[in-house]
């Protein structure tokens, strides 16, 4: 009930060596460890009911990934901020979670949601970088551990595109793209 504190529902629910909590559905936020003394309502941590327990086992990350999917894929693609931002936030949060990441891709996925947040007109883009942001703030080392140290890499490998045209091709030297085709 509204009031309780997310410590007393972890205690009344046995779980208490939760690493994180999860609140207010894939628009919500995430809370850390240090956090546990704060209560469900309107003027803390306002929730339709969607309470995730996260143990130290527990990938966050995924759980962000998945929701992050699910707002690129939800919006209704009225407004440029949501329809282009959650796919950007999509593409930028995936390069970092997938390794290919650095400083400076963080650097822009911040940008980018407070972009989001700031600019798109209904509550699904106001609310789509909210579990970025909330695991950003709360579990900055996660992401550390995730980043290359570079300053950048490129989100578009051209070697990787071109590779079904050298297979095609059956050439197999880094210069099948540049071959003259006779007549």
């Amino acid at each position: 009930p509204f009031g309780t504190s997310v410590n007393e529902i972890l205690h009344d629910c046995h779980a208490d060596h939760a690493f994180g909590i999860q609140v207010g559905g894939p628009s919500g936020v995430f809370i850390a460890r240090d956090e546990f003394d704060r209560k469900l309502a309107f003027e803390d941590l306002a929730t339709g009911g969607s309470f995730i327990i996260l143990n130290e086992g527990r990938n966050v990350l995924e759980l962000v990934k998945n929701f992050t999917h699910f707002f690129a894929h939800e919006s209704c693609g009225f407004c440029t901020p949501c329809r282009v931002g959650t796919a950007l936030l999509q593409k930028q949060f995936d390069k970092i979670v997938d390794g290919h990441g650095s400083a400076g891709d963080v650097v822009a996925l911040e940008e980018l949601c407070q972009l989001v947040k700031n600019y798109s007109h209904c509550g699904l883009g106001q609310t789509a970088a909210n579990p970025i942001i909330s695991t950003l703030q709360r579990y900055p080392e996660i992401y550390q551990s995730l980043l290359k140290k570079i300053s950048y890499e490129p989100g578009f490998d051209l070697d990787a595109a071109l590779e079904p045209a050298r297979k095609m091709a059956n050439r197999d030297d880094a210069n099948a793209h540049l071959a003259q085709v006779e007549e």
